[in-house]
């Protein structure tokens, strides 16, 4: 597969900017609601925003990481960190503060899953490697961001599709490329499936069932309670299980 690269170099910094601030925003709302200090805010922040991406440059040979030659990201990261208590409170004042939470969280792994693939594509790795590349990239950043919340991690966390969701967005890409779809439109078409996938999961309660018996009981009693969300309300606030 050959990748328009140019194309490629020109987008890419502007989706993992897109993808650092909705995870670092993820982060700080995490962070501010778990009432930890603010360089326990920025270390959380930080970690959500750059974690997937080191993890990917480290994979793919990729030098210096990203992050040391973009600082003005970190910049900008530790900036929303500083307007943490203000951002806050303001999302707090819609009464939707954990349906944004979860939203960013959505635009991050939409993100990052299609910069890690197409990254690693542009490396020449082969298709396969490269959505997995891309799916660790999408969720290693939220996966310790919930570890250094003492938090079950998201993508382990209950049976909604969270890191399956990256895994079909990333062939998702791949497929729109093979059909000669321009690098630009393919990137942004596969933002917005895995975003829009993984919105519809939280929304609807999907969950991802193995035809248990225990997981047929679960499901009659998800359809006797279930209520479908209004207009203004994309989905349901969970409470997430923690580690211990």
């Amino acid at each position: 597969m050959e990748m328009d690269v140019r194309a490629l170099n020109a987008l890419i910094p502007v989706f993992d900017f897109v993808g650092i601030v909705a995870f670092a925003l993820s982060g700080v709302f995490e962070g501010i609601k778990r009432r930890i200090d603010p360089v326990g805010v920025f270390i959380v922040a930080f970690s959500t925003a750059f974690g997937g991406g080191m993890l990917r440059d480290i994979l793919i040979d990729r030098r210096p990481f990203y992050w040391i030659d973009h600082e003005a990201y970190v910049v900008a990261t530790f900036i929303i960190c500083m307007a943490a208590p203000f951002i806050y409170k303001f999302f707090q004042k819609t009464k939707h503060a954990h349906d944004w939470y979860i939203f960013a969280d959505a635009i991050g792994l939409g993100i990052f899953c299609i910069s890690g693939t197409s990254l690693s594509l542009a490396a020449g790795v082969p298709w396969l490697s490269s959505v997995i590349i891309g799916c660790i990239t999408g969720v290693f950043g939220g996966l310790m961001r919930d570890c250094f919340l003492n938090q079950m991690p998201a993508v382990v966390a209950d049976r909604q599709p969270y890191a399956v969701v990256g895994f079909i967005g990333c062939w998702f890409y791949i497929m729109l490329l093979e059909l000669k779809v321009p690098v630009d439109a393919a990137l942004w078409a596969g933002f917005i499936f895995i975003t829009a996938l993984r919105m519809a999961c939280v929304s609807f309660k999907w969950k991802i069932s193995y035809f248990l018996k225990e997981d047929q009981e679960k499901t009659a009693q998800d359809k006797e309670s279930f209520r479908p969300a209004s207009a203004g309300h994309f989905f349901r606030t969970q409470k997430t299980p923690r580690c211990f």
